[in-house]
């Protein structure tokens, strides 16, 4: 018997004093709002101390702006500093190559924000350009964890490396939720750099189905894994949120088209076990009866913490209580996914960053050498990268570039696609809801329950956030960090963090994925456990 089995044969009890919304989409979230003048004096106050903004407005230009009036009236939001904002904020990605870059247009996603009434507070910090897990690589700096224990924070002499990590690449906007500078904040999550920093600063940080938001003024990562995410105190405003943002845009290709979306619509909505048991008369005592939770038995590994073991446990025995169904699962080539994930991320970065050469995009160097020969003139262009990018993105661009040269692209490059096509697979033969992309698949299920589970429940990360000082020494041991969360980007599916205990005095995370499209049942049980 696996070791993931007999974990699951708990001691299972009903939990009390949970909220039901049975039949609404009016979710309502679990704490006091926070407006913008008042997430203008957080920024004030805890800015300076935590690092998690690169720019911020005044009181006097939040005073000055007209808001629209709607759902989200006076909800100040944060946006990573990859994410395209007008007017006089900089996209700078925390680059020397963008460090003044001020885009001509605005993104989609904070359009649609703005339109419904919030307001951008500022642009946060972030490990430049999406590539790192610590929000180390940063030319502003590393931003801070809002969670210290007190034991760390009475020790003398204490430095910022002694400080705990929020994550990344979003650790900005992790912090700045966690720390209530902000109502909401965007994210860009390409394997993990919403949910792991959401689960790190302990908030939620959902990862929607990929397409499901625009990316049109997202600065491009990895371009087939590239999603914008949503982080907040708790599942309702994700939700709020992510209602505004999810739609259809002419001006990004890889967003869902309005036919794919009522596919999907149409699919979830014909599932009788679901529709009936969550109707008019549903539970109340079981909110989540009917729904069946996998636990993945290869995201039991060897690094993971004996807190995260138990907060996992406790996961699904809360599940359970809820009405759920809790069956073992497996997904057998999720040991191969983090090593493919990279081989395919540092390729598309390779070629996304190609463009930023001093005369396309970014900054150009002031070294001003002899160009009356080729030599010289590539000299120019080695200067102006290699001033622009910081170690890490050199690094992995250098690595992507390897894997898409001729030399290595069938060893490297071509066997990672084969494996996340069968990563694909694996994840669609393990939820009972089919894939709306897979043209053979019917509009409509049959009657009885098919075999399958709803959604999964596994870690985000191994453990609570390190402290910066951590593993200086081993940069495979960061990159660690994303065994948890790279599947799902892979695959395309929606996966959401939620605060799930603490180890330590440092926060720990949750993670539900659901089936490609499956964003409104994933919330749900969310919002739920």
């Amino acid at each position: 018997m696996s070791r993931s089995v007999r974990a699951l044969r708990l001691k299972l009890s009903r939990h009390a004093g949970f909220q039901t919304y049975a039949g609404s989409r009016q979710y309502r979230s679990t704490f006091a709002p926070i407006t913008v003048l008042e997430a203008l004096e957080a920024i004030s106050e805890r800015n300076p101390e935590l690092n998690a903004f690169a720019s911020h407005i005044t009181p006097a230009e939040a005073n000055a702006s007209e808001s629209s009036e709607g759902p989200l009236m006076d909800w100040p939001i944060a946006v990573k500093a990859n994410i395209a904002t007008a007017r006089s904020s900089v996209t700078s990605c925390a680059s020397r190559a963008l460090y003044a870059y001020t885009s001509p247009f605005q993104a989609t996603v904070v359009d649609s924000l703005e339109r419904a009434g919030a307001a951008v507070v500022g642009k946060t910090n972030m490990d430049e350009f999406g590539m790192g897990s610590k929000n180390k690589f940063s030319i502003y700096g590393s931003a801070l964890n809002p969670h210290t224990p007190a034991l760390v924070a009475k020790q003398d002499g204490m430095t910022e490396l002694d400080r705990h990590t929020p994550g990344g690449s979003s650790g900005g906007s992790a912090a700045a939720v966690a720390a209530g500078m902000c109502r909401a904040a965007l994210g860009s999550d390409t394997g993990g750099s919403v949910r792991l920093p959401a689960a790190w600063c302990g908030v939620v940080g959902f990862k929607p189905t990929f397409g499901r938001i625009s990316r049109h003024g997202l600065v491009a990562y990895g371009s087939s894994l590239d999603t914008v995410g949503i982080m907040a105190r708790d599942v309702a405003d994700v939700q709020s949120v992510f209602d505004i943002v999810a739609v259809p845009d002419p001006l990004d290709m890889t967003c869902m088209t309005s036919s794919l979306r009522a596919r999907i619509k149409a699919l979830a909505s014909s599932r009788p076990w679901i529709t009936q048991a969550h109707g008019p008369n549903r539970s109340e005592s079981a909110p989540l009866a009917e729904i069946r939770v996998g636990i993945p038995e290869e995201y039991w590994v060897n690094e993971l913490s004996e807190p995260a073991l138990e907060s996992w446990r406790a996961g699904a025995s809360r599940l359970a209580a809820l009405g759920c169904e809790v069956v073992s699962v497996s997904l057998p080539h999720t040991p191969s996914a983090l090593p493919a994930y990279y081989a395919l991320a540092w390729a598309e970065a390779s070629s996304n960053l190609a463009r930023y050469d001093g005369i396309r995009y970014g900054r150009r160097s002031d070294i001003r050498p002899d160009t009356r020969n080729l030599q010289n003139a590539s000299q120019k262009y080695a200067n102006t990268r290699g001033e622009g990018f910081g170690a890490e993105v050199q690094r992995r661009i250098l690595l992507g570039t390897y894997v898409m040269s001729s030399a290595a692209s069938e060893h490297y490059f071509t066997p990672s696609q084969k494996i996340r096509r069968l990563i694909q697979e694996e994840f669609d033969n393990v939820f009972a809801l089919p894939n709306a992309l897979s043209a053979t698949q019917p509009l409509a299920l049959s009657a009885s329950r098919p075999l399958g589970v709803d959604v999964l429940l596994f870690p985000t990360a191994t453990g609570a956030a390190p402290r910066l000082s951590d593993q200086e020494d081993s940069r495979v041991a960061n990159y660690v960090n994303d065994v948890m969360t790279v599947p799902a980007s892979l695959a395309g599916i929606p996966a959401i963090s939620i605060p799930a205990g603490h180890a330590d005095g440092m926060p720990l995370g949750l993670q539900l994925a659901a089936q490609y499209g499956d964003d409104d049942l994933l919330l749900c049980v969310a919002r739920h456990l």
